[in-house]
C-alpha cells in the first residue's frame, strides 16, 4: 500500500458530488445567490499561530472563546476584538465551554500532559471572567523581566563558581529562555489555587454536553482517562453547580466514553460508549434506566427536543433511535454505504427528524437525514474522489480523510449545516427554498454554474497556497441581527461566516 500524507491530500483534493440533497421536485438543490464563498470573503478572521482548540459562545451571544495552547482568549462577538485572556492551565485545554445561564461563568478541562515533564493531574478551572478582568495575571512582560534578572544571576553565579564556568551566548541563551515557561507556570499554579478547581476531565467531542440545560449540574469524568479498549472502569459525575459537590456517580462502563449529555426535560442523562452500550440514567438519583446494546464500538447520541427519543450511531455505520417512554428501538438503520463511522448528529425542532454526519469508509463526507415519520432517509448527501487527479489506488485512500463530523439543525429547524474534515468546508442547506450555501477552501472547487465568478464573494478567495481547513466549528444564533455565525479552527486561525436568518425562532 503507498504512503499518503494529510499534507498530500490537501493539494490533491477536488471537490465534487457522488449524491446531493434534491428538491420536492427531484432536482438537485441549487447554490443561494450568496451561496458559494471561498477563504478570504469571511466576515472576520482572527489569526492564530496553530489549529486552536476550539471555540465556546456565552449564552446571550455577546461573547466568544477561543482555547489555544494553554491559554483562553476571549473575543466580544460584535467586531472580533479581544477582551481578556484566560492563563491558568499549564498543559494544553481539551474542552471548555461557558455555562448555559450565566455569561461571564467558563469551565476548562486540560489534558495534563507536559512535553518532556512527568504527566499531571487532569485539571477542571472554574472562571469567573469579572474577576479575572479584575485581577489580570501578571503580565508576560514583567515576568519576562524576571526571567532575564534571573538568568543574569544564574550566569553571574556560574562565573564566579569554582572551577570557574565559561558560557557560550548559546548557553546563555538556553538559560534565559528556559527561566520564562518556568516562572510562568509557576505564576499560572498558584493563580489556579484561588480558583475552584477539580481533578477530572470534561468532554465536548462529537457534540456532547459538559453542563445540564438549566447549568445546575456539571458532567465530567474523575482522575486520570483510563485505557481505551480494555476493562477499567469509566466513571462519570454529575456535579453540583449550586453546592459546589458531587451529587452521584454513574457507573458501569468499561469502555472509552464517547458521548454524554442531559435530556432537555433534565429527566435523564445519557452515555455513549465503546464497551457497546448505550445507557440512560434517571438524572434525580443516578440508577440506570435502560442499556441499550449493540454489536459495535458507539460513537455519538442526543435525545429529541420534546425529551421522547435518543438517538446514537454505532461505528458499523448503523443510527439506532430508541423510546425514552419503554425503551423500544424505534429504529435501526444502517447507511446505504456501509460500514463507515457516523460521528455527529442533530436532532430537528419537531423531533421527528435526525441529521447525521459521517465518513472515513461509509462513504466520504456522508449526511443524511432520518425522517421517523415516514421511516426512512430522506435526504442524502456523499462526496465523491472521482474529480482528484491521482492514481486510483491513491484515489480510494482519499476517502478515509472526509468527514462530515459536525451536524447542526439552525433558524428553528429550517437549515442544516455541516462541516467536512478533509474537505476544511461548511455546507448548509435550507429545506424550505432548496438552496444551498458553500464555504470552502480556494482552489477545490469548480466554479458553480449558477454563480458568477466573483458575485458575492465566489470567487474572490485566496489563490497562494494556504494552511489546510479544520476539525472544529461552534455554530450560533444571532437574533438581533438575525444571522446565524460559523466559526471554523483552521490552522491558520479562525474564520468567521455569516448566514441570514429566515426565522425568528431558535433552534
Amino acid at each position: 500500500m503507498p504512503s499518503y500524507s494529510s499534507h498530500q491530500f490537501y493539494k490533491d483534493w477536488r471537490y465534487s458530488l457522488a449524491k446531493d440533497f434534491t428538491s420536492p421536485s427531484g432536482e438537485p438543490v441549487k447554490y443561494a445567490r450568496d451561496g458559494f464563498r471561498t477563504w478570504g470573503s469571511e466576515r472576520y478572521r482572527i489569526p492564530f499561530p496553530e489549529s486552536p482548540n476550539g471555540a465556546s459562545v456565552n449564552s446571550d451571544k455577546s461573547l466568544i472563546a477561543i482555547a489555544s495552547k494553554e491559554d483562553i482568549h476571549i473575543y466580544e462577538t460584535a467586531n472580533f476584538t479581544r477582551v481578556l485572556v484566560l492563563k491558568g492551565h499549564v498543559s494544553p485545554i481539551e474542552c471548555f465551554d461557558f455555562h448555559p445561564k450565566d455569561p461571564k461563568l467558563l469551565v476548562s478541562a486540560e489534558s495534563g500532559f507536559r512535553p518532556g515533564s512527568p504527566a499531571g493531574e487532569p485539571t477542571i478551572l472554574f472562571w469567573n471572567l469579572d474577576d479575572e478582568k479584575d485581577n489580570p495575571m501578571l503580565d508576560e512582560n514583567i515576568i519576562s523581566k524576571i526571567a532575564g534578572e534571573a538568568a543574569e544571576t544564574a550566569i553571574r553565579s556560574l562565573q564566579k563558581a569554582d572551577p570557574r564556568l565559561d558560557l557560550s551566548p548559546e548557553d546563555e541563551k538556553s538559560l534565559s529562555t528556559a527561566f520564562e515557561p518556568a516562572i510562568t507556570n509557576t505564576v499560572k499554579t498558584r493563580r489556579a489555587a484561588s480558583r475552584k478547581s477539580l481533578i477530572g476531565r470534561l468532554q465536548d467531542a462529537f457534540q456532547s454536553h459538559i453542563f445540564s440545560p438549566s447549568g445546575s449540574y456539571l458532567i465530567y469524568m474523575p482522575g486520570k482517562r483510563p485505557r481505551s479498549n480494555g476493562n477499567d472502569v469509566w466513571d462519570i459525575r454529575i456535579y453540583s453547580m449550586v453546592t459546589h459537590e458531587d451529587v452521584f456517580t454513574l457507573s458501569g462502563h468499561s469502555d472509552a466514553m464517547m458521548w454524554f449529555g442531559f435530556s432537555p426535560d433534565e429527566g435523564m442523562i445519557a452515555t455513549v460508549s465503546w464497551d457497546q452500550t448505550m445507557r440512560i440514567w434517571d438524572a434525580e438519583n443516578g440508577d440506570q434506566k435502560y442499556m441499550f446494546k449493540t454489536a459495535n464500538q458507539n460513537w455519538t447520541g442526543g435525545f429529541s427536543p420534546d425529551s421522547q427519543k435518543f438517538a446514537g450511531t454505532s461505528v458499523d455505520g448503523t443510527l439506532y433511535v430508541y423510546s425514552m417512554i419503554d425503551g423500544a428501538t424505534l429504529v435501526q438503520h444502517k447507511a446505504e454505504s456501509g460500514r463507515g463511522w457516523l460521528r455527529a448528529l442533530s436532532w430537528s425542532v419537531d423531533s421527528q427528524a435526525v441529521a447525521v454526519g459521517g465518513g472515513h469508509g461509509g462513504g466520504p463526507g456522508l449526511l443524511f437525514l432520518y425522517d421517523l415519520v415516514e421511516d426512512k432517509v430522506t435526504q442524502q448527501r456523499v462526496l465523491s474522489t472521482d474529480a482528484c487527479q491521482v492514481e486510483p489506488e491513491i484515489r480510494r485512500m482519499m476517502g478515509g480523510y472526509l468527514e462530515c463530523n459536525a451536524v447542526r439543525f439552525v433558524d428553528g429547524g429550517r437549515k442544516v449545516v455541516t462541516l467536512i474534515s478533509g474537505d476544511g468546508g461548511f455546507e448548509t442547506y435550507d429545506l424550505e427554498t432548496w438552496e444551498k450555501w458553500r464555504f470552502a477552501r480556494p482552489g477545490v472547487d469548480p466554479q458553480p454554474k449558477e454563480i458568477e465568478a466573483g458575485e458575492d464573494g465566489a470567487g474572490n478567495g485566496e489563490e497562494k497556497e494556504i494552511a489546510h481547513g479544520g476539525y472544529l466549528t461552534t455554530i450560533w444564533e444571532d437574533e438581533k441581527r438575525k444571522t446565524i455565525w460559523i466559526a471554523s479552527m483552521d490552522s491558520d486561525g479562525v474564520r468567521i461566516w455569516d448566514l441570514p436568518m429566515s426565522t425568528g425562532e431558535t433552534a
